[in-house]
């Protein structure tokens, strides 16, 4: 019987916990899964391939055209229909345009593309030639027009298969989009031609027919009256008007100072206060002597008395003086009643060639409204019918110059490579989406995997201890034999039980933990290679080993080691049936030193009744006696219920799972059924365990330290980094 356990017990299953996701579990299973992204590549890349090969040759040749900013003229005349170049919308029309069925068809027939074998193609026997719509789709296909970006220039890209057609092709597009454009344009013009030319005709007889018109009117009214018209009669009345208003203020002036002499009636002196007769100059004149001899006079009166000669002679001088002054005044007043009279006679006068003015103005007014009608009719005429001409004209120039809307940069020439199919970039694509189906794949598959292929998911998951990891060893599969070879001391395999040795042997004291039973939880997981392997492994390192065979339905032991069946021999079922003993049911391993094993005895029809009675713990009793070590291999869990009947019998329980096979329930379950049954768990073995790349380690070699750390619980001891020292 086991002695009680003085480790911690580990902890309680929890099926329900599901392994962490992260980056190291997702790069673990892409890379377990390489192989199906491989596959996947190389699928992809052979369809590919194929492709590529079978794939017809597309050459594509291009033309480039700029779009003017305005079109060009030879002749400072502008056309009949104008467009603004400039308008982006102008120059997206254009690119439609250069790809539209109109033109396509002119480069179909210009070309004789119907005609071509290699464009038309050979009609399969019994099948119609291609039709028109057909050729004009297919030409559609092969044309493709784009605007570069932020630029004026329009390439047009043409792919066939022939490249010498290909640049023919892309030129003849532009050339028939020209011609198109001069066509249309000329059409326009011509139309306009006629329109103008028409329209030139009529007005040319309006315009006759308003001049014989005025020409009749001039003739009845008078030329000459009318040409002066407002031009002569205006200027004479203003200037009549301007006299008249002078002779007015003549006429008053002169009949004021008329009425001032009037009123001095006989009084010279009071006469020569009036302005007009104080400044004649017959009165300035005499008034200057009268006044000379006045002062002579007085000078003589101071020398000489009233009889001296000199006194009378100057007396009589200045009385003579002084009538010659009234002679003077009298015909300076005369003088001024005569202009007075000659002034009003000529207002009266200007008055009637003012009115007589006025009635002429009056009637050449009346006869010039019509006139000026006829001719402003006839201006008009004129004037619509000179532009109407010029327009005919430049109309009649513009109609043969070529349309200079777009310009041929660089013409379309032969390419000398394949544009299609584009080799690189499929072979990139193909690979890019084999790789993605690939992952796409692997995670799938690792998603519906729910075995367990890494450690820590078994741990996590079944909260137990992973005591070893044992890869596909490709020495079993060389030599054919379950039990390792000891010459490579240095194999993955050996190494693989060496490290599984060292894990139990760490679980507690050596001699609380000498019998250890091996199980599973399906069968075909590897406990009998684990088990026999293990108790090698105890062998090798001198310590007397006995294997014991506990799975009585399916004994294997035998097999292994003799080649033989296990019926052949006694076992033990007859140990506890009480017909051997244990020193006749123990053999001894010929090849490996301290190592014997018992096999599973003959044929027992209820070995669950056998391990029932209890004798089977004798059997382990006295095997401790006389050994050091004690190996179980017993039968499946979920197959039969043998094992959980001698769980309690051994320090040591030790659950061996098929890695990436058996499922993570099952296993969960048996370690349920174990515990319930009062096994003491070691760990688990991880059997089969699918190797892995891309790790920072690995299970085969240095797994030896990674035990160390699942049974311990101790982090693995890592070199501090120097922003931890630092942060210390």
């Amino acid at each position: 019987m086991r002695q009680p356990d003085t480790d911690t017990p580990a902890s309680p299953v929890n099926p329900q916990v599901e392994p962490s996701t992260d980056l190291r579990a997702l790069l673990d299973t892409l890379a377990e899964r390489a192989w199906i992204i491989g596959l996947c590549a190389a699928i992809a890349l052979l369809g590919a391939a194929y492709y590529a090969k079978r794939a017809p040759r597309s050459y594509e040749a291009t033309a480039t055209v700029q779009v003017e900013q305005e079109a060009q003229r030879l002749v400072k005349i502008e056309q009949a229909v104008k467009e603004d170049l400039r308008a982006l919308e102008i120059m997206n029309t254009i690119v439609q345009k250069l790809s539209s069925q109109p033109l396509l068809e002119r480069v179909l027939e210009t070309n004789d593309l119907a005609n071509d074998p290699q464009f038309a193609g050979v009609p399969a026997p019994g099948k119609p030639p291609a039709t028109r719509e057909q050729m004009l789709g297919r030409l559609a296909g092969m044309v493709k027009a784009s605007l570069r970006r932020n630029t004026r220039l329009i390439d047009v890209k043409v792919a066939y298969s022939n490249p010498v057609q290909a640049a023919k092709i892309a030129n003849s597009v532009v050339d028939q989009y020209m011609n198109q454009d001069f066509e249309l344009r000329s059409s326009t013009t011509r139309g306009a031609f006629a329109f103008l030319k028409a329209e030139s005709e009529r007005l040319k007889k309006k315009l006759e027919a308003s001049e014989q018109a005025l020409q009749l009117y001039r003739e009845e009214v008078g030329s000459v009256s009318m040409v002066q018209g407002d031009d002569v009669v205006l200027p004479q009345l203003r200037e009549l008007n301007l006299r008249m208003a002078q002779a007015k203020g003549e006429s008053i002036r002169l009949k004021t100072a008329y009425e001032q002499v009037q009123n001095s009636g006989s009084n010279v002196w009071e006469m020569l206060n009036a302005p007009q007769i104080g400044g004649d100059s017959a009165v300035i004149e005499a008034r200057s002597i009268v006044a000379k001899l006045d002062s002579d006079f007085a000078l003589i009166r101071q020398r000489y008395l009233e009889e001296h000669p000199k006194y009378i002679q100057a007396s009589s001088q200045l009385e003579e003086a002084r009538r010659a002054l009234s002679n003077s005044v009298l015909k300076a007043a005369e003088s001024l009643r005569v202009a007075y009279e000659n002034a009003g006679g000529a207002e009266k006068g200007m008055d009637q060639t003012i009115r007589s003015t006025e009635e002429a103005a009056l009637k050449l007014s009346q006869k010039a409204i019509r006139y000026n009608l006829l001719a402003r009719e006839v201006e008009s005429d004129r004037a619509l019918f000179d532009n109407v001409l010029n327009r005919l004209k430049e109309t009649s120039l513009t109609t043969d110059i070529q349309s200079e809307k777009i310009r041929v940069i660089a013409p379309a020439t032969p390419p000398g490579s394949p544009a299609s199919p584009r080799v690189p970039i499929i072979f990139g694509a193909s690979l890019l989406a084999g790789l993605l189906v690939g992952g796409m794949l692997a995670f799938g598959l690792g998603a519906l995997d729910t075995s367990f292929r890494t450690v820590e998911g078994a741990e996590q998951y079944l909260r137990q201890r992973v005591l070893g990891a044992i890869p596909r060893l490709r020495e079993v599969k060389k030599s054919g034999r379950p039990l390792l070879e000891t010459a490579d001391g240095q194999s993955q395999g050996v190494e693989a039980f060496r490290t599984l040795r060292t894990s139990l042997t760490l679980l507690g004291r050596q001699r609380d933990r000498r019998a250890f039973l091996f199980t599973s939880a399906l069968p075909r997981e590897g406990k009998t290679f684990s088990s026999l392997n293990f108790a090698a492994s105890l062998a090798r390192q001198g310590l007397r080993t006995l294997l014991i065979d506990a799975d009585l339905r399916n004994p294997t032991v035998a097999k292994y080691l003799t080649a033989n069946s296990a019926q052949e021999f006694a076992g033990v079922t007859d140990y506890l049936l009480g017909e051997k003993t244990l020193a006749e049911i123990v053999r001894k391993e010929e090849k490996l030193e301290h190592f014997y094993w018992v096999p599973g005895g003959h044929f027992a029809p209820n070995p669950d009744e056998l391990l029932a009675q209890g004798k089977f713990s004798d059997l382990v009793n006295e095997a401790l006696r006389e050994f050091d070590r004690i190996v179980i291999d017993s039968a499946p869990i979920q197959a039969v219920s043998d094992t959980l009947l001698i769980a309690d019998e051994t320090e040591t329980t030790v659950l061996v799972v098929h890695g990436g096979s058996t499922p993570r329930k099952s296993v969960a379950r048996c370690v349920q059924l174990l515990q319930n049954a009062g096994a003491s768990m070691g760990g688990i073995v991880l059997n089969l365990l699918p190797r892995r790349r891309g790790r920072g380690y690995d299970y085969y070699g240095s797994y030896y330290a990674r035990c160390r750390k699942a049974v311990k619980g101790q982090p693995k001891a890592r070199k501090p980094t120097a922003a931890q020292l630092q942060n210390d």
